[in-house]
């Protein structure tokens, strides 16, 4: 079955690494992973994408951080629309019939719009009738992925060669040294030796989370507190009515 992988962010490939070399998908990014530096990491990616033989098409324009901040907080959601649009001419040109990407977690503004774009994408796709499987995996809490395996699951187990090369283009790819290292800190070896995709049915899914606010507004909150944030992304006022118009 032809797969298309579609993240958020450059580098949540590497968690997905045994997906990459088994199940070939193409490979979209949302994001340039810029961060508050504004400088790009995309071409990491490409570089690790294209050095297993596959291939990272851009159907838009991917934004930098700053980008999608600015439309989030403007409540400008064409730009999203016109996107979700440019992925159903992709689906429907490249004949895909499985999409995986980041799960709904409250961690990361960006992680959570690519799977409210994933979930529109596929409620379009099924009102005309198509079959479509619709995966997503963690980004932030790995080992809640393991902890809900079911008969759904997709679960790649990784060979002890698999799992070398993974750690080494983990390690190569040098603008997420930090990130590695939190994981390896948090997590332990282990849970890099599973992947795990759980299937999603529930398409109208906004929020996931028992706290009051998710973490990326809790966080904003702080930064803006210390100055660091102009502005603060709030769940209610500026990402949820986003979720609805794209899942509506």
């Amino acid at each position: 079955m032809k797969t298309l992988l579609f993240v958020g962010h450059p580098g949540h490939e590497l968690l997905a690494y045994k997906l990459l070399i088994t199940e070939k998908p193409d490979v979209v990014y949302l994001t340039t992973g810029s961060g508050n530096r504004n400088q790009s990491r995309l071409h990491e990616s490409i570089a690790l994408v294209n050095s297993l033989g596959l291939k990272v098409l851009s159907p838009f324009e991917p934004f930098s951080d700053r980008q999608i901040y600015d439309l989030i907080l403007e409540g400008d959601h064409k730009p999203f629309l016109v996107l979700l649009d440019s992925l159903e001419d992709l689906w429907r040109s490249e004949g895909y019939g499985r999409i995986v990407g980041d799960a709904l977690e409250g961690f990361n503004p960006s992680h959570d719009i690519c799977r409210y774009l994933i979930n529109g994408l596929v409620s379009r796709l099924t009102s005309k009738n198509r079959e479509v499987e619709n995966y997503d995996f963690l980004q932030d809490e790995l080992h809640k992925g393991q902890d809900s395996i079911n008969e759904d699951s997709i679960v790649f187990d990784l060979s002890e060669d698999e799992m070398r090369e993974k750690l080494k283009a983990c390690v190569d790819y040098a603008e997420l040294k930090f990130e590695v290292d939190r994981f390896m800190d948090s997590f332990g070896l282990d849970f890099f030796r599973k992947e795990c995709f759980r299937k999603i049915t529930d398409l109208t899914k906004v929020s996931n989370w028992e706290t009051e606010a998710p973490f990326y507004e809790e966080h904003g909150r702080r930064r803006v507190k210390e100055g660091v944030y102009k502005r603060l992304i709030s769940f209610n006022e500026n990402m949820k009515p986003l979720a609805q118009a794209l899942l509506q």
